[in-house]
């Protein structure tokens, strides 16, 4: 919820250099937008990128598909700090993912504010990766675990490697700041599919591989994404 104030809160601040105008988007069959997005406002974190972009285009006045690809990207050093006398290898934790979607939206305005429904699909897939602090006399071993079986939490959230299908039904709004530019958020309501990747650990000379399983889930997910609009 927090995230999802933080967009708000920047939609208005965004939208009130242009409150005196008076902006109607005049959305017709073709009409077109590169769209930029950003999660949660995750990319202003330490390490963390949490993007991407897309382009929607409007098959009549209310009906619109689009298309994006998703990009996430997340990492901490974590220092060895080693006593008097030993030597340290520092330890580290990464996540990547990469999805792509698929949606239409069903506009029921054109005015400024336009509140639309919809559905759509995602197919995202995750790596993780952890390495731990070693200390101690050289010559150190250190090791290495991919996609762990309780994930990586970094920065405050949990990252787990795997490939997961979703289908969802969405509802949000669009808000014109000119006619040209416009800032979105939404709400996601799905069913969404995970098979984990095998977790596979690297004690520095072999490798052991574990199957982690699959598992499914339907509930609501708080997007908290900001989504410019560039129409042209």
């Amino acid at each position: 919820m927090k995230k999802v104030l933080l967009v708000a809160v920047a939609i208005l601040m965004l939208g009130s250099v242009s409150f005196g105008q008076d902006v109607v988007p005049g959305l017709a069959a073709g009409s077109k937008a590169l769209l930029f997005s950003f999660s949660g406002f995750s990319f202003v974190g330490a390490g963390t990128f949490d993007g991407g972009f897309g382009a929607k285009y409007y098959l009549s006045e209310s009906m619109a598909i689009r298309g994006g690809i998703q990009f996430t990207s997340a990492s901490v050093t974590n220092s060895a700090n080693p006593p008097t006398g030993q030597s340290g290898i520092d330890g580290s934790q990464s996540a990547t993912a990469i999805g792509v979607s698929g949606a239409v939206e069903l506009h029921l305005g054109k005015g400024r504010v336009s509140p639309y429904l919809g559905g759509g699909v995602m197919f995202t897939t995750t790596s993780t990766e952890f390495k731990p602090i070693v200390t101690g006399v050289p010559p150190l071993t250190q090791t290495t675990t991919k996609n762990s079986n309780g994930g990586e939490t970094i920065n405050g959230t949990n990252y787990q490697g795997g490939t997961t299908f979703m289908v969802y039904g969405l509802a949000g709004f669009e808000f014109f700041l000119y006619k040209e530019l416009s800032l979105a958020g939404e709400y996601r309501v799905g069913f969404a599919s995970t098979s984990r990747k095998d977790q596979e650990f690297n004690n520095g000379t072999t490798t052991t591989t574990t199957k982690l399983g699959s598992s499914s889930v339907i509930g609501i997910t708080s997007q908290g994404t900001l989504t410019l609009g560039v129409y042209f």
